[in-house]
Formats: C-alpha cells, sequence, structure tokens
C-alpha cells in the first residue's frame, strides 16, 4: 500500500513521516518500508542517507507531477511512505501523488493558523477540495481514504480537543493518538530516529492497524 503524508504548508510532515515509517519498521508485523520523498525540498531523501539519518530501508527522491506513472503501489506487508510536498506550493506533485494513494495522513497541529490553511485558505484551494478533485482520476472513482493526524500537541491544552471537533465538523476523520510537542522529535531531522515504536507513533501505528488502514497477518487493505 501507498501511504501519502501531506499538509498545505509546513506543519512537522516530514519529521512525522520518518517517525511513522521507522515504527512501521519495528512494529511487530514486520513492515517493510520504502520511503518516496515528493517533495522539492529533498529533506526526507537527505535525512536517510548514511552520513545523517541512516535509514535501514531506502527513500527515493520523487518530487515529480508523474509521480503516479513512476511509482506501483506496493502490496502485502510492504508500505510506500510518501512525503509529499506542501500541496500549496506543489500542487501538480499532490494530484499525481492523490492518484494512487491507498490512504492519506494530513498532518497538522491544533492551532488556528493550521485549521486555516487546511479549511479556509485565503489564497489556496481547501484541502478537501483538493482530495474531492482526485476522485475521476483515480482507479476506484473515489476520493482516497483520510485521516488527519494532530501534531505539537500540548499536554491537557484545550486546543487539542477544540481542533480534533472542528476537523471533525468539516467531514474529517481524525486519529485518537496525538503526537506531542517535543524537543526528542523537534531536532531530530538529519539524525538517526531509534525506539520508535515505543513513541507515540508505535501507538499510532496500534491505532491504524485496528482501525483496519494496515494489512493484519495475511489480510491486505483494499484501496
Amino acid at each position: 500500500m501507498l501511504i501519502a503524508n501531506m499538509s498545505p504548508r509546513t506543519m512537522a510532515k516530514t519529521t512525522d513521516t520518518g517517525w511513522l515509517s521507522h515504527a512501521l519498521v519495528e512494529d511487530e508485523e514486520g513492515y517493510e518500508v520504502v520511503g518516496y520523498d515528493a517533495d522539492h525540498s529533498k529533506q526526507f531523501w537527505a535525512w536517510s542517507q548514511p552520513e545523517k539519518g541512516k535509514f535501514a530501508f531506502p527513500v527515493h527522491a520523487q518530487a515529480d507531477a508523474k509521480f503516479h506513472t513512476k511509482v506501483v503501489p506496493p502490496t502485502g506487508k510492504t508500505i510506500a511512505m510518501v512525503d509529499c510536498g506542501h500541496s500549496e506550493n506543489h500542487p501538480f506533485v499532490a494530484d499525481s501523488v492523490l492518484r494512487i494513494a491507498d490512504l492519506v495522513i494530513l498532518h497538522m497541529s491544533p492551532t488556528a493558523g493550521d485549521w486555516e490553511r487546511v479549511v479556509e485558505p485565503e489564497t489556496a484551494k481547501p484541502f478537501k477540495d483538493i482530495l474531492a478533485s482526485s476522485a475521476p482520476l483515480r482507479a476506484t472513482g473515489r476520493k482516497p481514504e483520510t485521516w488527519v493526524l494532530l501534531n505539537r500537541t500540548v499536554a491537557n491544552a484545550s486546543s487539542t480537543g477544540y481542533y480534533r471537533e472542528e476537523m471533525i465538523k468539516e467531514g474529517y476523520q481524525v486519529f485518537s493518538t496525538v503526537i506531542p510537542r517535543s524537543e526528542r522529535f523537534g531536532d531530530s531531522i538529519g539524525a538517526p530516529v531509534e525506539g520508535a515504536a515505543k513513541t507515540a507513533f508505535g501507538a499510532l501505528v496500534t491505532e491504524m492497524k485496528k482501525r483496519g488502514l494496515l494489512p493484519v497477518g495475511n489480510q491486505e487493505v483494499g484501496r
């Protein structure tokens, strides 16, 4: 399957993608991961290199408006993790990735700024309209299943619950698991990732399995 990690702007997406990828590799299901950097910044790709993060899985630079013609979503327990360029700045790349995505994870913080960029951007298309536009171009004829991951959350802050409800009102599904604000995560790009399964990202993998969003045992995830 292919998971598209997306956001309209900088919302800790690349950090989340790196940690979630490692949590998948460390999971008891034995997932294999192949990464794709569909962002012109190449930050995910650079992080994976031997002189930096030394990832145990390959990451390919693929910021291309023809992404869907060059990448085939894997089957079985191999997960393609795509760090997609910001949809505001690279709409053609985002559109191409959405054509073949099995699952979209929308990364955002529970803040007014992030909510506005997703739901009511001043000069861009709302993210749900981007998703809807992909439907006619997909093999299923339907937009991809999409879940919101709230990150940079603060313990006991009312903002997490408030923006969770606001996103649900907008028609989004929101993960119960949240990614807390943490120096360990925030300063991790460029360094090796260890013990991801023991963090909130491991809890996220468990939630995804329970929701049928990841292959478990011999069961595939339908597109």
